[in-house]
C-alpha cells in the first residue's frame, strides 16, 4: 500500500494534445472502439454518447429525458450498452435498440448510475451514487442473458473499475473515500474476493476517479480536483504522478491504431476559468493499453 504524498514530482511537461475540443460539463469514459478506429466518450451531465472520428464529434445517442447517463459501453455485436435512469439501453451498431432495457433495482429517487466497464468475460459491470450521501451506492454485474447480481453495497460514488492483464485482480475507486480497492477476481464465475487496500492518497491532493490499466498492468487513475494523474505500479507503488492542464481530468483510457495513446476526459470546473475544461486530451505515445472488453449481451 502507497500513500499518494503532496511532494511528489510531478512528470514534466506531458505533451497534451486537444483530442476533441469539447465543453462538456462532466466528460467521462473514453472508450477505443478498435474495430472501427473511433473514440467513445459521454457527457453524463448533459445525457449524451459522443462518437469522435477524430478530430469530428458526433453525438450518437441521447437521454430521451435529458436526464443524466452513467456510462456507454461497447458490445460484442458493434452496438453500445448505456447506463441511463433505471436501466441498462442496448444499441445495436445501427444505432437502434435492438434488445429490451435491462432492468436493475435501484431507487432511481436517490441514487442514480455512474460508471462502469466491461469484465474480460464479457459481463457488465455498472455502479450507483447517492450523490454525497454515504452508503447509498451499490455495484452490480449484468451477464449476458441479462440477470444482475448485486456485488457491493454501502459506498457512495463507485467509479473507476479496471482489471489486471491476466483478469484475476479487480481494481476499484469509491470516491468518496481516499483510497483504491483490489479484489481477488474470478473471472469464470464473475465473483469478488478479498478486498485489499491497493493505494490511498492524501484527501487534500483530491479525488480519485476513473482508472485504466495499461498492458503491463499499471494502473492509472485521475485525480478530479487534483489536476493529475496517478501511475501505479500492479503492487501498488506510485511510479509517477503526471500534470494535466485541467483541474478536473475524470477518466484515463488507452486508444489509437496501435493503443499507444492515452485519452483523457475531463470536467468544466466552477469557476469557468480553465480554456480546456470540458475537453478530451491526448497524449500520444503516453505508453500502451489493453483494447476494452466488450458487454457480451
Amino acid at each position: 500500500m502507497t500513500v499518494a504524498l503532496k511532494h511528489s514530482t510531478p512528470q514534466a511537461n506531458p505533451p497534451w494534445q486537444v483530442a476533441v475540443p469539447a465543453r462538456a460539463e462532466l466528460g467521462e469514459h473514453p472508450l477505443w472502439d478498435s474495430r472501427w478506429h473511433r473514440l467513445f466518450w459521454t457527457d453524463c451531465a448533459a445525457g449524451t454518447v459522443h462518437c469522435s472520428n477524430l478530430p469530428q464529434d458526433t453525438v450518437v445517442w441521447s437521454a430521451p429525458d435529458g436526464a443524466p447517463i452513467g456510462v456507454a459501453l461497447l458490445r460484442a455485436c458493434g452496438g453500445l450498452a448505456i447506463a441511463t435512469s433505471d436501466h441498462i439501453v442496448l444499441l445495436g451498431s445501427d444505432g437502434r435498440a435492438d434488445r429490451d432495457p435491462i432492468e436493475l433495482p435501484i431507487d432511481t429517487a436517490a441514487v442514480r448510475f455512474n460508471d462502469g466497464s466491461c469484465d474480460p468475460a464479457g459481463r457488465l459491470l455498472v455502479g450507483t451514487t447517492g450523490g454525497h450521501a454515504d452508503g447509498l451506492g451499490e455495484l452490480f454485474s449484468v451477464d449476458a442473458n441479462g440477470t444482475v447480481r448485486r456485488l457491493l453495497d454501502g459506498l457512495t460514488e463507485a467509479n473507476g473499475i479496471g482489471w489486471s492483464p491476466d483478469g484475476r485482480s479487480m481494481y476499484f475507486v469509491d470516491s468518496g473515500e481516499p483510497v483504491m480497492y483490489v479484489f481477488d477476481y474470478d473471472v469464470v464465475g464473475g465473483r469478488l474476493g478479498e478486498r485489499k487496500e491497493f493505494t490511498r492518497i492524501d484527501p487534500t491532493l483530491g479525488y480519485l476517479d476513473g482508472l485504466t490499466v495499461d498492458e503491463a498492468g499499471d494502473v492509472w487513475v485521475a485525480i478530479w480536483d487534483g489536476g493529475r494523474l496517478h501511475k501505479y505500479t500492479p503492487d501498488g507503488r506510485l511510479r509517477a504522478v503526471i500534470d494535466v492542464p485541467v483541474s478536473r481530468p475524470t477518466c484515463p483510457a488507452f486508444g489509437g491504431r496501435d493503443l499507444g495513446t492515452l485519452y483523457v476526459t475531463t470536467a468544466r470546473d466552477d469557476v469557468g476559468g480553465e480554456s480546456r475544461a470540458g475537453q478530451v486530451l491526448a497524449w500520444p505515445g503516453a505508453g500502451r493499453g489493453i483494447a476494452p472488453y466488450r458487454f457480451a449481451g
